[in-house]
């Protein structure tokens, strides 16, 4: 069963926050509490009945995003980041009111460094070598290539069979760097454009990237090769890297 959180407590804690934001130099709407005998009216200090949804909406004025938030009475919070590309979504089940409190802190946040791109997903068996046991989900995007570890149970199905996903089609990602390399050491960031020189492979099972950058340091990639990577790789790094591209 599903705990219900008070809305007007989470009301009275995100407007303590938005006063903080706008001092900080953010924008931020007035919390919107809608009501289902009269939606969309707006509040500083909490209608006379409870509301059965919070909402606000922030921007900063480095952002590239606009951040929405939503609340509901049984706990469930959607977060929504967007952008002219489009928008990312995540829904998230808040238990108590100090978890609140840090979505809302984490989501802020993020939104700092949050870029939303177009990526296409490359390969969901990626590793980071052989002695790296983990698989996780290679994105290339427009100005680099994300390398993200997946879990143990990830990798179990990726052993048997790689994961059913659309390979082939470009999509929208909410993609912050400092995030995805703080969340694990094996997960990379690799900018087209510092790379000095790549080698790609194929294998029978096995294919991957070997990466040596402007600065000398080397990333090396790995994936089942049936995944498409090795093909979506060549004709994108061909362009950029001519001579310095070996194969």
């Amino acid at each position: 069963m599903k705990q219900r959180i008070e809305l007007h407590l989470a009301g009275a804690r995100l407007n303590l926050r938005r006063e903080r934001w706008l001092a900080e130099g953010l924008s931020v709407s007035p919390i919107l509490c809608h009501h289902r005998a009269h939606a969309h009216a707006p509040t500083e200090r909490g209608p006379a009945t409870a509301p059965d949804r919070l909402a606000v909406l922030i921007t900063g004025p480095d952002w590239g995003v606009a951040l929405s938030v939503e609340l509901q009475p049984h706990g469930t919070a959607n977060l929504a980041y967007h952008a002219p590309l489009g928008s990312v979504e995540k829904r998230f089940h808040i238990r108590s009111l100090e978890a609140w409190d840090a979505l809302l802190d984490d989501a802020v946040r993020r939104a700092q460094g949050l870029k939303v791109q177009h990526a296409h997903l490359l390969a969901t068996s990626c590793t980071t070598g052989w002695l790296d046991w983990f698989h996780g989900e290679l994105w290339l995007l427009p100005d680099s290539l994300v390398r993200i570890r997946g879990g143990f149970v990830d990798t179990v199905v990726n052993s048997i069979s790689p994961a059913e996903r659309e390979h082939n089609a470009t999509t929208v990602i909410g993609y912050d760097p400092t995030t995805v390399l703080q969340a694990h050491h094996t997960n990379k960031v690799i900018p087209l454009d510092r790379i000095a020189h790549a080698g790609l492979h194929r294998g029978l099972t096995t294919s991957g990237l070997a990466v040596t950058m402007t600065d000398r340091t080397r990333h090396k990639l790995l994936w089942l090769s049936s995944e498409p990577a090795r093909r979506v790789l060549m004709d994108r790094l061909l362009p950029v890297l001519g001579s310095r591209l070996t194969t």
